[in-house]
């Protein structure tokens, strides 16, 4: 959800321009808005084209959506993530000496930021901020690093990121099972933090933290690229592709022909087979535990980062999709906001696709009002007043 996707010496011109910050990357807004809309399908589960009913009687399409999203819409954030941290530090050309020094803090009080915010999201819902923050931090001595050092760590970190819940859920089950405070009750309870913080980095939130070091260093390793040459971006959406038709590719031998689709559902949780890595998230593997899912969501995101990248230079598409971008630049807000509002209305356990849809509508022409007079949304202001105040500094790419 951390979101600063600017980079210096860059102009951008389109709807509005006025009220975006000034080398903002809207390709990155629009990715960034599809995924927030992903969200928004995993909470307001679906059940009933125009009255909610029954989760075992939802149509096969609005089953199929809600399977197909929950874990995709979660991994393009966190692969944003990291090109945030990219362009926040430099972006293609990262800085040196006392800017990448000031960078850096900027980044690890972004972090903070991030983890207060979830903390606070937690009294009323159930936010992946926090997760989020532990990346960041972890990205930091990774920033020098070239494109092709990155890539190449995300490559080993999959197989790695996606063992190591396999061995816990086989192994020590023990260690997902300690109770811990959760909201701003963590503060209140530093007897407690030891727990907190190892369910953090380690186990919490179904693995989020482990699962998310692959694709935060594709992210940065993203946003090292050069994101304004059509050369390069027509490269991330070639490779992106094939990357992810061979993902699927993958997984579908794997659990048909060679036969994984028995060996998993002949297991039972909290036992996980080592097959489980070759498919796609889905009915017959968890998200945590499949090495094929996050390389397919790192090819889905250099696809859909390199097409809209492209896309968003032209004036038509700029006219078109600007409320996904202006959408994207709020994302943050969006994602605590949802969880306001399902609070407030009392968390039903089903909405109607109708209702899916007015809430996607009601997002996107209100980022539209909202960014016709103000640049930020009011998280997103919140955050920057805080980075710039905490730590000052000439020449960086915009933090907010």
């Amino acid at each position: 959800m951390a979101s600063s996707d600017t980079v210096p010496a860059a102009v951008e011109a389109g709807p509005d321009s006025h009220r975006v910050p000034k080398g903002r990357l809207l390709g990155v807004d629009v990715v960034r808005a599809l995924a927030i809309i992903g969200v928004f399908v995993m909470h307001f589960g679906m059940t009933g084209w125009l009255h909610a009913g029954p989760r075992a009687q939802a149509p096969g399409f609005l089953h199929w959506l809600d399977t197909e999203t929950s874990s995709r819409a979660m991994s393009l954030f966190v692969l944003l993530a990291g090109v945030s941290v990219a362009l926040m530090t430099g972006g293609s050309r990262p800085y040196s000496g006392r800017r990448m020094t000031t960078a850096c803090l900027r980044v690890v009080v972004r972090a903070v930021a991030l983890f207060l915010i979830s903390l606070c999201i937690d009294e009323f819902g159930d936010s992946v901020l926090a997760f989020y923050a532990v990346l960041l931090l972890f990205l930091l001595p990774f920033t020098r690093l070239r494109p092709r050092t990155l890539f190449a760590l995300s490559a080993l970190a999959v197989p790695l990121a996606t063992l190591y819940p396999v061995w816990v859920m086989n192994t020590r089950t023990d260690w997902m099972m300690a109770e811990i405070p959760t909201g701003l009750a963590v503060l209140t309870h530093p007897a407690q933090w030891g727990d907190y913080l190892f369910s953090l980095v380690f186990t919490g939130g179904g693995f989020q933290t482990i699962y998310g070091i692959p694709l935060v260093l594709a992210g940065l390793a993203i946003g090292r690229l050069d994101l304004h040459s059509h050369t390069v971006r027509l490269r991330m959406m070639i490779i992106g592709l094939g990357t992810a038709i061979a993902a699927s590719t993958v997984s579908w031998l794997a659990l048909h022909p060679f036969g994984a689709a028995d060996a998993i559902d002949a297991t039972r949780l909290p036992a996980i087979p080592w097959q489980a890595l070759l498919a796609l998230p889905g009915p017959r593997s968890l998200y945590a535990t499949s090495a094929v899912g996050v390389t397919f969501m790192i090819g889905a995101a250099l696809f859909l980062l390199g097409a809209f990248l492209m896309v968003m230079d032209r004036p038509a598409w700029q006219r078109a999709l600007w409320p996904l971008a202006a959408a994207g630049g709020m994302a943050m807000t969006w994602y605590a906001g949802h969880f306001l509002y399902q609070s407030a209305i009392g968390n039903p356990e089903s909405y109607s696709f109708v209702y899916f849809l007015a809430v996607v509508a009601v997002m996107l022409v209100t980022s539209v009002l909202w960014r016709r007079w103000l640049r930020r949304g009011p998280l997103e202001w919140l955050v920057h007043k805080v980075i710039i105040t905490v730590v000052p500094g000439r020449g960086l790419a915009k933090a907010g």
